[in-house]
């Protein structure tokens, strides 16, 4: 019981060849029709499947290859119904089912060779349903309307030289997939690629077996309807069971793909905080840690195990700012104020040393756009802070005594007899009135002792007339 659940589609394609194959004894004509049934139920199938799950599906390769078995499948159906000894269209002979089959098959291999042009990509649905529609409308007016499509059945001659030769170039279009195929097999699971694989060898064998049949009832005939059932059933193997619903395959592939390189870009980027000389800290909504970076708890004296759940703000915020600071956050969380992208502020070491923290901020948001965390990365300027200050200090007692300091440079010309100086003008002007409006300076004026004897003895002089 369990083989059979285990290889419960291979006991069915089993008994459908048997059945179908028993067919024959009562009339090819029922084994023929019964295996092209077959082969239209399955494409359809696939299509009807595809169509349904088309949003979900970013595989090119298998999109067009979903559209494309619709249209093979309608031309195979009119190949069953023209099929010689249905007698549905009159006035045409084994010819026809034979051209139908033919382009059919081109249409078929053509989509599998245009279909490795789309691995990975995704395609439009509905300008691809009407190309395949205006192809398969012209081929039909071609070969029903028209009639100038080549012959490829001669009654009592068997295959035209076009028939045969169409088969070999068919199967040389089928093996360039299957190259074209193996080196992109990275772009799908296993087992899609080992199903479509056998899917297009199986489809050779059966274009192979159509070249040397020479009535349409034939064994090479017989033997190519029974590998076309097997390569359907491969196709629905691959399209159907793995591809589209088993549970969706390439999508969980593509998906991993993605996460597996989410994951090499998150641990990058997590190195990169670790070792990043700043502090990196995000905090939820309850005002707890829930990311700290190894560099930035060191930053503060702690570890990220002692910083991790913990009230950001009762941990490193100083007492004097912790409660409007609390507020400040609140009001974000909440949408009420918009995040301040640049601010500083005092932060509180363990070791209760005062440090100033400039930091840049962003918010993390939910699918909801509500936000849960403010992401911060902070970096210590206290020292900077200290230096500009000096520095700021100094330049303006430096600007100060600048200001304070007035210099007479230059040769002045002064007489050297009254020491009058002459100034810019060409006037000349006392030495204490110069100094006064070229410098800050200011006179006091008193006589000096030689000066006083001088003047003492002169009074004298005048007091004896």
């Amino acid at each position: 019981m369990k083989f059979l659940e285990k290889y419960e589609d291979f006991v069915l394609l089993f008994t459908t060849i048997l059945i179908i194959s028993l067919s024959i004894i009562y009339s090819y004509l029922l084994f023929h029709t019964l295996a092209e049934i077959y082969s239209i139920i399955i494409g359809t199938t696939i299509f009807i499947i595809y169509l349904n799950l088309r949003d979900k599906i970013d595989q090119g390769y298998v999109s067009l290859l979903g559209i494309a078995y619709l249209f093979v499948s309608i031309i195979d159906l009119i190949h069953t119904l023209a099929y010689k000894g249905m007698n549905i269209f009159q006035g045409f002979d084994a010819n026809l089912p034979t051209q139908l089959w033919i382009s059919a098959r081109y249409l078929e291999s053509l989509s599998f060779l245009c279909a490795t042009l789309l691995i990975n990509k995704k395609i439009n649905v509905y300008p691809a349903i009407w190309i395949y529609s205006a192809i398969t409308v012209a081929n039909f007016i071609s070969i029903l309307v028209f009639k100038n499509f080549p012959d490829c059945y001669i009654e009592g001659q068997g295959l035209t030289a076009f028939k045969i030769y169409s088969e070999y170039v068919i199967c040389l279009i089928l093996a360039a997939s299957l190259i074209i195929l193996r080196k992109n097999k990275s772009a799908f699971p296993k087992a899609t690629l080992l199903y479509l694989q056998l899917a297009l060898i199986t489809t050779i064998l059966a274009e192979l077996s159509f070249t040397k049949y020479v009535s349409v009832y034939g064994v090479f005939n017989f033997i190519g309807h029974i590998f076309k059932i097997i390569s359907f059933f491969f196709i629905y193997k691959a399209l159907v069971k793995t591809a589209l619903t088993d549970p969706f395959n390439l999508l969980w592939k593509k998906l991993k793909e993605n996460e597996e390189r989410l994951k090499e870009a998150y641990l990058k980027l997590n190195t990169y905080i670790e070792v990043l000389d700043l502090v990196f800290v995000v905090v939820d909504r309850n005002k707890n840690v829930i990311r700290i970076n190894q560099k930035g708890a060191e930053k503060l004296g702690y570890t990220k195990e002692e910083l991790i759940g913990k009230n950001w703000f009762d941990t490193v915020i100083p007492q004097e700012e912790r409660e409007k600071m609390k507020i400040v956050f609140d009001s974000i969380i909440s949408g009420e104020t918009e995040l301040v992208g640049y601010f500083e502020n005092k932060i509180l070491r363990k070791d209760g040393l005062e440090r100033i923290f400039a930091w840049h901020n962003t918010v993390l948001k939910d699918t909801n756009g509500k936000i849960i965390a403010v992401v911060s990365a902070g970096e210590d300027i206290t020292d900077k802070k200290v230096y500009d200050e000096n520095r700021e200090k100094l330049v303006n007692e430096l600007q100060k005594a600048l200001e304070d300091i007035r210099v007479l440079k230059g040769l002045i010309p002064i007489c050297a007899w009254c020491k009058k100086i002459r100034n810019d003008e060409g006037y000349w002007m006392q030495l204490e009135k110069y100094l006064q409006e070229h410098t800050e300076a200011e006179f006091t004026h008193s006589i000096c002792p030689e000066c006083y004897e001088k003047i003492k003895k002169d009074i004298k002089k005048m007091n004896s007339f």
